[in-house]
């Protein structure tokens, strides 16, 4: 399996030899939010689940001790908008405790949270131009920036499996890493790994064991439209901020959400029957500026790759065991809690995964991207075994 081993040189020559001249553009369709929490592994236990990382460490170096250069002292500007409690927050401060640790405190980091250096929106660009040394991208807004990275950003069928498959694609993939990470490179910043999100769920006011039985009920929906449409429901606008009124005044009966969310909303006061859909997120990319990369030494280089590995491990950890936490919280509320059958999971990550895909090949279609898009594609759907191809 290939490593995180693309050296920038290298990446850099790619992004220019591919001619990605990717534009910036402001269009985003209103998309779900994504919390860092991990789904129950049975429908019956509010256990969290065992999580394992099957990211490798970063690739070892044949300098000798003795020819090594020692990393002169630096201080890196990350840039976050999670805030210190957050599972986000922990999980940055975490990665940035490890690397200084690592390098006895010769790279230190000043952590700017709650969005001190600049919102969601300007992620990218603050990295991009170095006014942050780095960021924990969440990479959605940024879709005709980086159109590869922002593949179907879900995958089934646990939150591990979602961070393998964005490893996959992002590191072990050798003709999706190097377009990907020329992607990257192209706006001046390397990637070292991910987080865990959540699971989603959907949720209903009145009992339903199967997607069928939310035919015929009002579906509220912030996005992917044409995915509930194609089950047959009637598909009613509703923004995360609008829903619990929605829910209460009887305009919605169901919606389905990214379960972190519907707990911090607190719909479950009026949603008493939850069914988690066993597709799972990943992201907030560890991304740093190329400029800073260069600065660091091929060890400590070596180290932010372990760093990153070690925090996916840790966001997956703490993912459980907030999800659980808040299995118990619904369940003493009166909610019921399960997971779809295999059936339906099955069917709704194919449908999923082609209403995402349009998406994506429309956009690569305006940005001239195509045969990069079609690669990228075909790798995710081969992945998490989905049926796709550039003819649907």
């Amino acid at each position: 399996m290939m490593r995180r081993s693309l050296t920038v040189g290298f990446v850099m020559v790619v992004a220019l030899a591919l001619g990605l001249g990717l534009a910036a553009c402001g269009e985003e369709q209103a998309v779900e939010t994504t919390a860092t929490t991990a789904a129950p592994a049975t429908t019956t236990t509010t256990a969290a689940p065992e999580t394992t990382s099957t990211t490798a460490p970063a690739p070892e170096t044949t300098t000798t001790e003795a020819a090594r250069p020692t990393q002169e002292p630096m201080t890196i500007r990350y840039a976050t908008t999670f805030v210190e409690t957050d599972a986000g927050g922990k999980i940055v401060q975490y990665f940035c405790d490890s690397v200084e640790d690592a390098t006895a405190g010769a790279v230190e980091f000043d952590i700017f949270f709650g969005g001190t250096l600049g919102t969601n929106m300007e992620e990218l660009g603050l990295v991009s131009s170095g006014s942050a040394d780095m960021v924990s991208l969440g990479h959605p807004p940024f879709a005709d920036q980086i159109p590869l990275l922002n593949f179907p950003r879900w995958a089934p069928p646990d939150a591990q499996g979602a961070i393998d498959y964005f490893n996959y694609l992002v590191f072990d993939n050798p003709d999706t890493s190097t377009l990907i990470q020329a992607e990257a490179a192209s706006n001046n910043v390397i990637y070292l790994g991910f987080t865990a999100g959540g699971g989603n769920v959907f949720i209903a006011k009145e009992s339903f064991a199967k997607l069928s039985d939310l035919v015929g009920r009002e579906f509220g929906a912030g996005g992917l439209a044409p995915a509930f449409e194609a089950m047959g429901y009637t598909v009613v606008q509703s923004l995360p901020s609008d829903t619990y009124e929605n829910l209460s005044s009887g305009v919605i009966e169901a919606t389905r959400m990214d379960f972190a969310s519907t707990v911090d909303f607190k719909w479950y006061e009026i949603c008493k029957y939850y069914m988690f859909d066993g597709i799972y997120a990943a992201g907030n990319v560890f991304a740093v500026n190329l400029d800073t990369w260069e600065k660091l030494t091929e060890e400590t280089q070596a180290i932010m790759y372990g760093a990153a590995a070690e925090a996916e491990t840790f966001s997956l950890e703490l993912g459980a065991t907030d999800t659980a936490a808040s299995i118990k919280l619904l369940t003493d509320a009166g909610v019921t809690v399960g997971t779809l059958s295999d059936e339906d999971i099955a069917m709704w990550w194919d449908l999923l995964f082609n209403v995402s895909a349009v998406d994506c090949m429309a956009r690569a279609q305006n940005l001239g991207i195509v045969n990069e898009m079609t690669t990228v594609l075909t790798a995710a759907a081969e992945f998490t075994g989905v049926e796709w191809s550039p003819a649907q």
